[in-house]
């Protein structure tokens, strides 16, 4: 696959859900994967929100592998961690707090976000929206922008994600698009063009829905 003419960033959906596969303490979570982090007065300090972010499955004749997402939770630096913002945006001021977990568990990719209460009215509005029961907050997208790889498995005789990098976390979800696989009009477009559909068996093509989505920008001599 020539990925130069994929005009598209990568970014996969996510829902939140409570923390599985974990190896650190997950005390402290409900049922929705929030958790409330209180000073020794009780004062509420922040938040920290699970996502599961993506499943392994064919998306629009691109295979996602468990390796794939073992390697996305290994690439992810807790010390550095990635911002958590309202949308993919560039701008500091979309920033309401950090990813600081990634992994792989339950045959699934988990993110956890930490939001802190500083005061903000945004920041507080997003707390609160976290909080409610069940949360008025509950889709968003992990973004990777051009930082991906994609590989041709001649075993398998397929496509694959092998490689990638998280840049952000957006809370505002990209609008469904399961009929073009999970993915953005515009990067099924740009896949079929280079990937052949007719050649992909009932089979693959029926294998589970994963949590995906690209688009919006140009990838690049990957």
């Amino acid at each position: 696959m020539d990925t130069s003419k994929i005009d598209a960033d990568l970014e996969f959906s996510a829902a939140t859900s409570a923390p599985v596969g974990a190896e650190f303490s997950v005390d402290g979570f409900n049922e929705y994967g929030v958790r409330e982090n209180r000073g020794e007065s009780g004062e509420l300090e922040s938040i920290d929100v699970v996502y599961r972010a993506m499943e392994p499955g064919l998306r629009k004749n691109i295979r996602v592998t468990p390796d794939f997402l073992q390697s996305v939770a290994s690439n992810f630096s807790e010390a550095i961690g990635a911002p958590t913002q309202f949308d993919h945006s560039k701008s500091q001021r979309a920033n309401v707090g950090r990813i600081t977990r990634a992994w792989f568990g339950s045959n699934a990719l988990y993110l956890m976000n930490n939001i802190p209460n500083t005061g903000s009215s945004i920041r507080s509005d997003t707390i609160s929206d976290f909080l409610h029961a069940p949360p008025a907050i509950t889709d968003g997208s992990v973004g990777f922008g051009r930082d991906y790889e994609i590989t041709f498995n001649e075993e398998n005789e397929e496509y694959e994600f092998v490689d990638a990098t998280i840049r952000e976390f957006s809370l505002t979800p990209f609008p469904a698009g399961y009929d073009t696989g999970g993915l953005s009009a515009a990067f099924s477009e740009a896949v079929s063009t280079l990937v052949d559909d007719s050649d992909v068996s009932e089979e693959k093509r029926a294998g589970p829905r994963s949590h995906a989505r690209v688009s919006h920008a140009t990838i690049e001599d990957l």
